[in-house]
């Protein structure tokens, strides 16, 4: 009854990405545009030479229409079909450039259980030229066993110490930090290895304005370089869970092993109703100025 093909189905289980055309309108588009373009003219938002600001989180959470974006029928038909359950919206980032980000998996940034319930949804707000940093995704490598902190710290004995000693009540926060940058970076090297050991291939595609790129938890992805730093890239990322779905949060991922973690709280869904649809709510969105968060309340 959720009304998808067998090639979508068959692309999904695959290659772990979904692209969906001509999903939005070009009146849509300029609208939400206006929207953005308005915000970041408010606040500092971390302009570059060329005018561009830095990305914008949770601005779903100020600006209740641009969830109209989030909760679009075909996105929320096709994930509903991919989680087996109903789709909530958690988070979104809205960029005026490509991030250029190294290639990553998003389930280590919001950890889900189980794994095949959360997926990423790119929205292309301009045609995406090759020179701007498209996205790239290696096709199939959701399906390559997700490594967990479990198998990380097998591979990486050295940290076990530091984490035990990081988890009592009254460790050091910097030490913390530290030991989940440096997880970090040893669990995206293994990436990195395993991408290699593949022999897989960093594969992007023309996006036209309006179309939609749906990706699994698990796809290793990131952002081709800027080869024209004078052009924008426009795009809006929303992150979708199941309602069944257990979120757990990014130091969570590296500081607990995958039965630890059930004895840990996950993150409340606190759901709100917006345009008959379904989200977390938190009372505040995130700009970037001089590489410092900044925190707006709502």
């Amino acid at each position: 009854h959720y009304n998808i093909s067998d090639k979508q189905a068959r692309e999904w289980e695959e290659n772990g990405l979904l692209t969906l055309h001509s999903v939005f309108s070009k009146s849509e588009i300029n609208a939400y545009n206006k929207i953005v373009e308005t915000v970041r003219a408010s606040v500092k938002n971390g302009q570059d030479e060329y005018g561009y600001g830095d990305r914008i989180g949770q601005l779903h959470q100020s600006e209740n229409e641009l969830i109209n974006f989030a909760a679009n029928s075909q996105i929320v038909n096709f994930l509903s079909w991919a989680f087996g359950d109903e789709p909530i919206l958690f988070g979104s980032l809205n960029f005026d450039t490509g991030t250029q980000q190294e290639v990553h998996i998003d389930a280590i940034f919001f950890y889900p259980e189980p794994s095949y319930s959360m997926a990423g949804v790119w929205v292309a707000l301009e045609d995406i030229d090759p020179d701007l940093g498209p996205l790239f995704y290696l096709p199939g490598s959701h399906k390559w066993g997700f490594e967990r902190s479990d198998e990380l710290i097998a591979a990486h004995p050295e940290f076990r110490k530091r984490r035990n000693r990081v988890r009592k009540a009254n460790a050091d926060p910097a030490e913390k930090n530290k030991l989940v940058s440096d997880m970090a970076s040893a669990w995206t090297k293994r990436l990195i290895d395993k991408e290699i050991e593949k022999k897989a291939v960093r594969l992007t595609q023309p996006i036209k304005a309006g179309d939609v790129v749906i990706w699994h938890s698990l796809l290793a992805h990131g952002g081709s370089p800027r080869l024209d730093e004078r052009l924008s890239r426009k795009s809006a990322v929303f992150h979708y869970i199941g309602r069944k779905t257990r979120l757990y949060t990014y130091d969570e991922f590296f500081l607990w092993g995958r039965k630890e973690l059930e004895n840990q709280v996950p993150q409340p869904l606190n759901l709100r109703m917006t345009h008959g649809f379904q989200s977390m709510r938190y009372d505040y969105f995130v700009t970037y100025h001089e590489n410092q968060e900044m925190i707006h309340k709502l």
